[in-house]
This record gives C-alpha cells, sequence and structure tokens, in this order.
C-alpha cells in the first residue's frame, strides 16, 4: 500500500490548530509551597520555642535575631531545593520521544510532540505508541494496553483497529494514521485528573534520613543532659531551658538532605556534558558502588558504523534480492547493505523494493536471529510469491538445502570471516505458492536456496581502549554480552586488548544447558557471552548479582527490558526503543562505552563529595556541644550566649557546606576499587576524625574563654574569643576536609574549587566585621579585637590543623578509606 503523508504545509496549519502532541504535565510544587515548607522543618520549630521563651524573658533583641536567622535560614534552604527541582525538570524534559513518519512522500524521523492528526507513523517493537490512530496496515503487530486496562497480556492489532498513545509495542510492526494527540487521547484525559505529586525519597536520601533521625536522638540525649548538668549546678531554669533547643538546632545540620540533592543533581548535568543522561537521581549513587559492566559490542566498543567489506555470493541475483526486499533500513547493518546496493551496476534498490510487493513478514527477533519476508514475484500471472530470509548465518544456513559437505565449506568460510572481526550474515531465498504463503511461520521455512554470505566491518572505538584500562585500574569487571558470532567479538576485544582465552568464553547453547548454580560458577571467570537472547541476559544478571556483584548493562531492544530492570544500573544507547529508555537509569546519547566509565567516575566523586559535606557539618555541631557540655560540667559560666550559638549555626551552615560538596575528583578515585553499595557514608576513619575535631576546637576555645574571661576576669572578651575561635577553626580547617588521603598543601586540586576561596573569605570578612559593626556587637555580645588577638587565633586554628593533619597520616595506616 502506498502512502503520501502530509506536506509541510499542512502540517504547519494542523500543528496551529491543535498544539503540541504533549500530555498535560505532572505539576510540580510552586515556589512558594518549597518557601513555606521550610518553615515545617522540626528544627525550625525549635528555633521558635527558644524565641517564644525569649519573649517570656523580654529579650527583645534575642528575638529580633532569632526570627533572623530562621528567616535567613529559610531562604537559604529554598534556594537550594527550588534549584535542584528547575534542574530536574530540565534534565527530564531532554528526555524526548521521537516517532517515524511520512512526510512530504518521505520517511523522516520526528520529535513525537510535532505529531498531528492525519500524520502516517511506521511502528516498531520497543515503540510506545505516540498517539492515538487507526492501524492502515499490520504484520504479527501485537501490543501491550497494561497502561490503560491493567492486563498485562499482548493484544493482536490488525487492520483498522485503533491503537492509543502510551501502549507499547511487543511485537512485528504497523502502519498508523493519527487521529487524535495530546490531552484528546485516551491517556491524555486520564492525565488531566492528576493532582500535585511530590517527588518519591531515593535510597541515598532514605539513608540520610536515618542517619538525621539518629543525630536527632544523639542531640535530645545531649540537651536534656546539658539542662539537667545545668539546673543541677544552680544555673537559671529558663536560660537552660532554652540553651538546650538551641543545642538541639546546633547539633542538627538540616540543611544536610538539601545539600546533597544538590550535589547528585549537578552531577547530573556533569554527565550530561559528557553524553549521559542520567534519568534517575538514585542512579548518580549506584553508579560509584559498580563493580561489573556488561556491555554489548556493536555501537558501544565499536562505531556503530558498519561497512560491507566482503560479499561471497553462490546466487549473486537472489543475494542481491535477499538483501533489499529483506530489509526495512531500521539499523546501521541494514543501512549498510542498502548502500552496497546502490553501488551494484545495474541495480535499484528503491525501484526493486517497489516492484516485489511485500505481503508479509516475520519480524527480526534475537531470539531465533532471522528476518524474512514474502514478496509478489512479478510475474504476469502474479500466483509465485518470493520468500527472502537474512540473518545468523549458521541459523540461515541450518535452514537451506544444502548438503552436509557444502555447508561445511561455508562454515569454513564463515568463521574466517569472523575471526578477521567481521559480522557475518546470511542469505537465502526460494519461490512459493500462494498457499505456502499463507503458511510461513518461523518454523515452518526449510529447503531454502542459499545465497551466499556478506561480512560487514564495523572497526572498534579508538577511545575505549583507554577506557577499558581505567576500568581495569578501577577494579570494575567488564563483560561482553552479544548476539554476534563468537568469533567476531574475540577479534574486536583482540583489537582492544582484551585477549579472550578459550574457558573464558560462554555461547548461548552452552549457556542454556547450565543449571542456575553452574551458571555461577562460570559467571565470574566468563569475559565473553556470545550468540546470547535477552533472557539469558537476565540469567547473567541475576548469576552476578547473587555472588554479590553491583552490575551495570547495556541493552537496546524491549526484549532487554527484563535485563535491565534486574541490573543495578540500566543502561541504553540514544538509538534504543522507547521501551528500553523507559526502563533505564542511564542513556548513552553518543553510545560509547567510554562514558559509561565517565558516569561511575562521577558516581565516585559524588560519594566522596557528600562524605565530606557531611563530615564537616557534623564536626561543627559536635565542637559547640563539647565547648559547652565542658563548661557545664566545670561549674563556669556560659562561653557563649544563645545568640552567639544561633550565629554559629547560621555561619558554619553557610555556603561552605555547599561548594565544598564540588570539589573535583582526587586522582586516586578511579584506582581504588568500588565500595560495596551498603558502604557507610561515615566510615571508621571519618567518624574518628569527627571526634578529634569536635573535641579540639571545643577545647582550645574553652581555653581562650577561661584564659581571657576567668583567669583575666573580662567575660566579654573571653566570650569574644570563644566565638571566633570555633568559628576561625571551622573556617580553616575546611581546607583538611578536602582530602581524606593525603595532607591539604599536598592536594592536587587544591586551587581548583575558586568557590571554596570565595566561601571561606566570605565567611572570614563576616567573622571579623561583626566585632567592627556597632549593632552586631550589641546584638552578638561581641568586643573589637586587637591584632594580637587575631594572631593568636589564627595560632590556634593552625595548631588544630596541624593535629588534623597528622591524625589523619596515623590513620590511614590502620583505616581503609
Amino acid at each position: 500500500m502506498k502512502y503520501s503523508g502530509l506536506s509541510f504545509e499542512e502540517v504547519k496549519k494542523l500543528q496551529f490548530q491543535y498544539g503540541s502532541n504533549s500530555l498535560p504535565q505532572e505539576k510540580t510544587i510552586s515556589a512558594i509551597k518549597i518557601f513555606f515548607s521550610q518553615f515545617t522543618n522540626p528544627l525550625i520549630y525549635l528555633l521558635l520555642l527558644a524565641g517564644f521563651i525569649s519573649l517570656l524573658l523580654q529579650k527583645y533583641l534575642d528575638i529580633i535575631f532569632i526570627f533572623s536567622v530562621v528567616i535567613l535560614n529559610s531562604f537559604f534552604g529554598f534556594f537550594q531545593e527550588y534549584k535542584a527541582q528547575q534542574t530536574l525538570v530540565a534534565l527530564k524534559r531532554m528526555i524526548k520521544p521521537r516517532a517515524r513518519v511520512l512526510r512530504d512522500k518521505k520517511r523522516q524521523e520526528i520529535n513525537a510532540l510535532g505529531l498531528v492528526p492525519g500524520d502516517i507513523v511506521f511502528l516498531a517493537v520497543g515503540d510506545k505508541i505516540p498517539a492515538d490512530g487507526k492501524i492502515l496496515e499490520a504484520v504479527s503487530f501485537f501490543v501491550n494496553e497494561a497502561i490503560l486496562t491493567g492486563e498485562s497480556e499482548a493484544v493482536a492489532k490488525e487492520k483498522k483497529d485503533e491503537v492509543s498513545m502510551g501502549t507499547i509495542i511487543v511485537g512485528g510492526r504497523a502502519v498508523m494514521r493519527v487521529a487524535k494527540i495530546g490531552p484528546e487521547t485516551k491517556i491524555g484525559k486520564i492525565a488531566k485528573t492528576l493532582k500535585e505529586t511530590s517527588q518519591p525519597l531515593t535510597t541515598l536520601q532514605q539513608r540520610f534520613k536515618k542517619v538525621t533521625q539518629t543525630l536527632i536522638y544523639i542531640s535530645l540525649f545531649l540537651s536534656v543532659l546539658v539542662f539537667l548538668v545545668g539546673f543541677l549546678t544552680g544555673k537559671d531554669f529558663w536560660e537552660m531551658v532554652q540553651m538546650a533547643a538551641i543545642i538541639l538546632v546546633a547539633i542538627i545540620p538540616e540543611a544536610m538532605l538539601i545539600v546533597i540533592t544538590l550535589i547528585l543533581v549537578v552531577a547530573m548535568q556533569k554527565t550530561l556534558k559528557k553524553k549521559a543522561l542520567i534519568r534517575k537521581l538514585l542512579a548518580v549513587e549506584t553508579l560509584g558502588s559498580v563493580t561489573t559492566i556488561c556491555t554489548d559490542k556493536t555501537g558501544t566498543l565499536t562505531e556503530g558504523k558498519m561497512k560491507v567489506s566482503e560479499a561471497d555470493f553462490i546466487a549473486h541475483e537472489t543475494s542481491l534480492l535477499a538483501m533489499c526486499l529483506c530489509n526495512d533500513l531500521s539499523d546501521t547493518a541494514e543501512i549498510s547493505l542498502w548502500d552496497y546496493l546502490e553501488n551494484q551496476e545495474d541495480f535499484s534498490p528503491q525501484e526493486t523494493f517497489d516492484k516485489y510487493r511485500r505481503v508479509s513478514e516475520i519480524p527480526f527477533s534475537s531470539d531465533y536471529k532471522f528476518m524474512a519476508t514474502v514478496n509478489y514475484y512479478p510475474t504476469e500471472s502474479e500466483k509465485d510469491f518470493l520468500l527472502s530470509v537474512k540473518g545468523a548465518p549458521e541459523i540461515v544456513l541450518a535452514m537451506s538445502s544444502l548438503n552436509k559437505e557444502e555447508k561445511k565449506i561455508v562454515l569454513e568460510k564463515i568463521d574466517e570471516w569472523a575471526k578477521s572481526g567481521l559480522k557475518v550474515l546470511g542469505l537465502a531465498s526460494k519461490k512459493i505458492s500462494s498457499n505456502d504463503a499463507k503458511l510461513i511461520r518461523v518454523e515452518t521455512i526449510s529447503s531454502l536456496e542459499w545465497g551466499g554470505i556478506v561480512g560487514l566491518w564495523d572497526p572498534p572505538r579508538k577511545e575505549v581502549k583507554e577506557a577499558l584500562l581505567a576500568a581495569k585500574k578501577a577494579g570494575i569487571k567488564v563483560k561482553v554480552i552479544t548476539g554476534d558470532y563468537r568469533h567476531t567479538a574475540e577479534k574486536i576485544m583482540e583489537f582492544l586488548d582484551m585477549k579472550v582465552k578459550k574457558d573464558e568464553v560462554l555461547e548461548g547453547i552452552e549457556l542454556e544447558k547450565l543449571n542456575d548454580k553452574e551458571l555461577r560458577d562460570r559467571v565470574l571467570n566468563t569475559l565473553l557471552f556470545a550468540r546470547i537472547t535477552p533472557h539469558q541476559k537476565l540469567r547473567i544478571v541475576s548469576a552476578l548479582q547473587e555472588l554479590g556483584e553491583i552490575v551495570a548493562m547495556t541493552g537496546d531492544g524491549v526484549n532487554d527490558t527484563p535485563a535491565l530492570k534486574k541490573s543495578n544500573i540500566g543502561i541504553v544507547v540514544g538509538e534504543a526503543s522507547e521501551v528500553a529508555k523507559e526502563t533505564a537509569d542511564l542513556i548513552l546519547l553518543d553510545s560509547n562505552f567510554k562514558t559509561i566509565i565517565s558516569a561511575v567516575e562521577e558516581g565516585r566523586v559524588v560519594f566522596e563529595n557528600i562524605k565530606k559535606v557531611i563530615f564537616f557539618m557534623l564536626s561543627n555541631s559536635f565542637a559547640e556541644v563539647v565547648l559547652i557540655l565542658a563548661s557545664i560540667i566545670l561549674g563556669w559560666p556560659m562561653p557563649l550566649t544563645i545568640i552567639q550559638i544561633l550565629w554559629l549555626h547560621f555561619l558554619t551552615d553557610g555556603p561552605e557546606d555547599i561548594v565544598l560538596g564540588f570539589e573535583p575528583k582526587e586522582k586516586e578515585v578511579m584506582l581504588e576499587g568500588p565500595k560495596k553499595i551498603d558502604y557507610p557514608i561515615l566510615d571508621r576513619m571519618a567518624v574518628s576524625l569527627i571526634f578529634v575535631i569536635s573535641l579540639l576546637s571545643g577545647l582550645f576555645s574553652l581555653w581562650l574563654f577561661w584564659y581571657f574571661g576567668l583567669l583575666q576576669g573580662n567575660m566579654e572578651l573571653g566570650r569574644t574569643m570563644a566565638l571566633m575561635s570555633i568559628s576561625f577553626n571551622s573556617i580553616f580547617y575546611i581546607f583538611s576536609c578536602r582530602s581524606f588521603r593525603k595532607p591539604f598543601w599536598l592536594y592536587e586540586n587544591f586551587w581548583k574549587n575558586k568557590w571554596l576561596f570565595i566561601a571561606v573569605l566570605f565567611s572570614l570578612t563576616l567573622q571579623v566585621s561583626i566585632t567592627y559593626i556597632p549593632f552586631t556587637q550589641k546584638a552578638l555580645n561581641v568586643i573589637p579585637l586587637e591584632w594580637f588577638h587575631w594572631g593568636l587565633l589564627l595560632a590556634s586554628a593552625a595548631v588544630i590543623i596541624f593535629i588534623i593533619e597528622a591524625a589523619k597520616t596515623k590513620m590511614q595506616r590502620y583505616v581503609k578509606i
């Protein structure tokens, strides 16, 4: 059947009339709701409680300051959360569905948002139907309509049947005419009823939620302890109630989840620049833990640009016919066959394709590895039909009429070509009657007239060799899983310096005979899986996971979906089916293996930066607790006022938290093995260092308070020095938090994070300024300091940094990072 499709002018008018073929978007949380949600934090309630107590005590300056902290903190949280949400929305919009249409009598691929009623659309396995429409022709066409009906069984569709937007094609192919688009489709009308939804917490966010809950329990205990010790030693009841509430606020870094979400979102942006689109926030975290990458060969390890380099035909004319008629121009292999035909003398592939009208077909499947078409044979009576078959050479050869000896000769030629790295396709055909044409099935094809073989060369990517070496150094195992011929894959792997031994290869036929235990025994030592079917991919992933591996799996077809879902990281190429893209965690926009390694690297950097941020936040929080609790136990006056503690809380949860999360990678990050998925964010070394830093910073500040406040009798100076000591220590020891592997002066990225220096300079300027501005002097109960005092503060910060670096060096000998 011939179609002309809509003209460019018709499309333009219809798009103006009907608009975009897009569904009503899920409503995101509005900016106003994000802002007011900042006030629903339990820790904000505690700040407000402290303000209420200040009101009872008629400390009006305290009230102004407390509410200022609440508002500034809320604005800060709003900015981070709103930016994260907007970035996520922008990333989601980058995943654009495609549609193959006929316009101006030309077949072309467009953004599905541009479809209009009347468009002719070509549908194939793995596609999502892009609009509501009516089928014009169908071949073995099956659709999963579970999104509308809830029934998982595929439904057969024939000519004149209706199909709906969003349903999934699981078999065959079809041509449809678009009837309705966007909001007018069945799924569009359902989408109109959707209410505002929020993004569910990822595993990482849930983990940090548990960390926060643990910190709340610790802070509650310490707050009660501070209150009881203070009250029992004769301090004012209301003052201790207020102090206990402030201790709660000081310990818990309530911005932690928001900061970490922002780190993950920015990491998604970074990987996008490297041609990897991460669809799910959780994948950023998991990528850093990948231990095994199961990759396809074609287009990932190779360039995906095939060219016919060898041809061996017994029957030249029928071989050319099979290459032409058994061809939908659906992939690079079929396009390369078409290009080859166009260069043949006295042969026009387009004229031949039109002349031999197709009447039925068996679409290619990775299960049976061939495609077959039945075409009218152009004779006067038009009673003859031509059955053409193209596919895996050993499969097509087995269906041919060649004798055993002849098949042996052909198989030797296939092996010879495959060992040189060529992808080999077999061609065969025969004339059949109209009755046979009606009964054509996969299992009924036999006695074909052998046409010959063609060899296609797909060169390996030059950059993959370096990426494979990087993966090896990073402790990541790489396994090639392909539907291609064994010797072809072996040769390509040899080009990439992946020499495969005989016992490191497992073919699909052999794998099928193994039970699950036998497969587990072999899967770790196998580097190449050849002639593998999609359901075997699933078994391989399952076996690896049962052995404790964190698996990244590549795929592109609808049949790969189960394996992609099962893997820890599902990866598809940019040309993959829409269903595979929906399942995937990571889309390779350049289909390059090197991009996978870049994404894994980014995942590892994210893990380390999150660790640094939490480490820095908690070190700040507990230093204040050490200072206050020690002074209460010693029976001293409070070294910090409530307002000063709130100021520290605002200052230390400031810009440094964010900029520390964007440290560039350390060179060792890809020279160490992957960390397990349940590896704690704060390991023994980090926890030990938090203890050391908190204790040192708290005790140094306590000593300065004692010396200037108690020994010299100047309480204002003592409290000012204690406040400045805690803040100066925090501002400067952030440099020691940038690496757990080496001293900060040997850190190779010392000057690369310019925003860190800006944040440090800002905090330092702000902290010094408050001692000289009359308003802040009065509000914070601080006094101007002399050069001697500033020098002493810098010296104490330097001593703490020296001790921290010594502790890091000592702990590295005993604790694995």
